[in-house]
């Protein structure tokens, strides 16, 4: 079979895998630097057809690949070398945010842990560009924020600001893994001065963050700090 057969089926066949359309010669020379004819174009499809690597579906005037054809593409044309490149960084970039989205979920779970086994809300900062709290009803329930909702509802407003939040967990100083506990006015934030926050930092699976528990001053501290260090085995 001559060269520019070869390349006119290439081209065949590349276009109907991408568009799944028949395709004809005026398009096939609209999306391919050929420096041939239509008819020219038209003479090789005739060509391809008689050998039965082409035909033509219905009354279409596209052309599209046979079994035969497909064989042919794959055994003689296909250069694994030319995509090995564009794969591995995609298959690389994709492989990376599956993880970094899995390691995320871990860590919502790990929040949701926290909160259940503490009766406290849980809290992370993930990457400087979110937080995320879970059980923050568990605040409204305490018997130091039920008889004063004046209170419950200034850490909420906090907690559902959340850029001060973020600034104040960003100007801590920590340690990573390292637990940290502020007791009421300890805390940096006038509004959750009634609360009592473990703190830690951590940079696991390309996730650099701050997981910490709030809660009233009249909490579990030796039992929320082992929860905490746990949780941090569940994120690795």
């Amino acid at each position: 079979m001559k060269e520019r057969t070869i390349q006119i089926l290439q081209a065949l066949v590349a276009d109907f895998i991408e568009t799944a359309n028949p395709v004809a010669s005026k398009r096939l020379l609209e999306r391919h630097q050929l420096n041939i004819s239509s008819a020219t174009v038209r003479n090789e499809f005739a060509i391809l057809e008689e050998v039965g690597f082409i035909k033509s579906p219905h009354i279409s005037a596209g052309k599209i690949p046979t079994e035969k054809g497909y064989r042919f593409f794959v055994d003689e044309m296909i250069e694994v070398n030319e995509e090995t490149k564009t794969v591995e960084k995609l298959f690389n970039k994709y492989v990376k945010q599956y993880h970094l989205q899995k390691s995320k979920e871990k860590i919502f779970d790990t929040l949701r842990i926290i909160s259940q086994l503490t009766g406290n809300v849980a809290f992370a900062n993930l990457d400087n560009d979110r937080s995320v709290y879970i059980g923050i009803s568990n605040v409204l329930r305490s018997p130091e924020f039920l008889n004063e909702p004046e209170k419950a509802a200034r850490i909420i407003e906090v907690l559902e600001g959340r850029d001060r939040f973020q600034k104040l967990l960003k100007s801590l100083k920590l340690v990573p893994n390292e637990i940290k506990i502020f007791i009421g006015e300890e805390n940096l934030l006038e509004e959750i001065s009634s609360c009592a926050m473990l703190i830690t930092s951590f940079n696991k699976n390309d996730i650099e963050g701050h997981i910490g528990i709030l809660g009233p001053m009249r909490m579990k501290y030796s039992f929320n700090k082992a929860v905490l260090q746990n949780a941090l085995t569940m994120i690795d």
